[in-house]
């Protein structure tokens, strides 16, 4: 029922992905049950009224979640796992993004998606000779140090990321802009069929069936570099595809790194990495000892990477630790047993207040805040 839920959320009218990543820190086990229980954590992350009323109604939420399980089962009779946010295998370091898929739709080894030892190698779909050999060069080696190489499938330095692992039995994820059913382009179709038979995987955030846009290609990028400590643009012109990731790995603090160009600036396909290297944005590869140098690195990023993650869970935590405290006493001022509420006598209801007060202070809320949830559950009662 929980990916059901979270499924569903993904659906809801005007609940963008920023929010349910919200959702999920603040009630990473919120589901449709408890959904009423949590009313005042949902208030404090999701703003919008008209969506509000959204999750709160019983049937819309029922359908959409009703909706989601089918879904999940026609996914499934393709093959196609769906994994939401809340899911183990969903990759812990792209759940640090600002704005997280949701629910990724995969096919092939789950088991990628654990390990959070990937790079992505990435660059323009017009390669010159030398640009693509560096591109399988350097999956390769990273491939040899067991990391897991990431890239989105387009022709160029795409496919020679996806060859350069393969070549040396390495494992590759391929992510998709568009639905798995529909592989793009289709050229690599082999390719694709490759990667699964070699153990590999492919992904995307559309379920199949759904439409691609204009912008489900930046979309696919955020996500490339949100799985991978490392982005590496081993070709790019100045503007191009390419650019985006480039961008997202830079707000995601992920390492940068690039090749050292082996023709001059006058070929377009490296005045973008031409361009990194001056600005000092990338670190360069030239010799072996710079792979070497460049694994140090990204060892540095990921333990970054979970110092963040540590810090979120734990601020988190403190704002909104379910599991530890029985919130379901915090909700009595609105949640009383309706068939019992003549019964309870003004100590009783003095008991309950100062419970709730106790709860609150563990979980560290101010007492602005804690009044103006008593006020926002007398609201509730006089509608």
């Amino acid at each position: 029922m929980s990916k059901a839920f979270w499924y569903a959320l993904n659906n809801v009218e005007g609940l963008g992905t920023k929010t349910i990543k919200k959702l999920f820190l603040k009630v990473p086990n919120l589901t449709k049950e408890n959904l009423n229980q949590n009313k005042w954590f949902v208030k404090e992350v999701v703003k919008n009224t008209s969506v509000l009323e959204r999750l709160f109604d019983d049937s819309y939420l029922g359908k959409r979640i009703e909706d989601a399980t089918k879904q999940i089962k026609y996914h499934a009779n393709q093959g196609i796992e769906v994994i939401e946010i809340t899911s183990e295998y969903y990759p812990k370091i792209l759940r640090l993004i600002d704005d997280p898929p949701p629910v990724l739709f995969c096919k092939g080894n789950l088991e990628l998606l654990k390990d959070d030892k990937r790079i992505a190698v990435i660059g323009t779909r017009n390669p010159t000779e030398l640009g693509y050999k560096a591109g399988m060069k350097i999956s390769s080696q990273f491939s040899n140090r067991n990391f897991i190489i990431v890239s989105g499938l387009a022709l160029g330095i795409d496919t020679a990321g996806h060859l350069g692992a393969l070549k040396v039995n390495g494992s590759t994820i391929a992510v998709l802009a568009g639905s798995l059913d529909k592989i793009y382009p289709k050229e690599n179709r082999e390719l694709v069929d490759d990667i699964l038979e070699k153990q590999g995987l492919i992904m995307s955030e559309i379920p199949l069936g759904g439409k691609t846009f204009r912008n489900s290609f930046v979309k696919r990028d955020r996500i490339q570099s949100g799985l991978s400590l490392g982005i590496c643009p081993v070709q790019t012109p100045l503007k191009g595809g390419t650019q985006h990731t480039i961008k997202f790995a830079q707000e995601q603090r992920r390492l940068l790194f690039c090749p050292e160009p082996l023709e001059d600036k006058e070929v377009e396909a490296t005045q973008g990495i031409y361009d990194l290297l001056d600005r000092n944005v990338a670190d360069k590869i030239s010799t072996q000892k710079d792979y070497e140098k460049i694994v140090v690195l990204l060892n540095d990023v990921f333990n970054r990477l979970l110092k963040d993650e540590e810090i979120s869970k734990s601020a988190t935590a403190k704002k909104s630790n379910i599991n530890e405290y029985n919130i379901e006493q915090l909700s009595l001022l609105e949640g009383l047993n309706k068939s019992h509420e003549s019964e309870v006598t003004p100590l009783e209801f003095e008991e309950i207040l100062y419970k709730a007060i106790e709860i609150g202070t563990k979980l560290e809320l101010s007492h602005d805040h804690m009044l103006k949830q008593f006020k926002l559950a007398l609201n509730d009662q006089e509608k």
